[in-house]
């Protein structure tokens, strides 16, 4: 199994707008769950306000290497990447064996 981990750092800066992007964000990775490969699929906001935190973190399981790179590319992950970029300056990510 795979683990992909991947944080966002919002373009708003008051909480209404990181709010409004956060549920943006999770209402377009969470559906995906249903994609061949995927175990389980999270989108979660940062719970903890200190300084250098990211604002959300996607949390997903895969099956093996091929079902993540699959994901990556389907054409629902490319469109909802469209709407994830809309509310982020920054990412970062890292994928590994559970």
């Amino acid at each position: 199994m795979i683990r992909h981990i991947v944080m966002w750092k919002f373009g708003a800066e008051d909480e209404a707008g990181k709010a409004a992007a956060y549920e943006a964000v999770r209402a377009a990775l969470e559906p995906l769950v249903h994609l061949d490969g995927i175990q389980s699929l999270s989108v979660i906001r940062n719970g903890v306000d200190i300084d250098g935190n990211s604002d959300a973190v996607l949390v997903g399981d895969y099956d093996d290497r091929a079902a993540l790179e699959a994901y990556l590319v389907h054409p629902e992950h490319v469109a909802a990447v469209v709407i994830v970029k809309s509310h982020t300056v920054a990412r970062a990510a890292v994928d590994f064996e559970l």
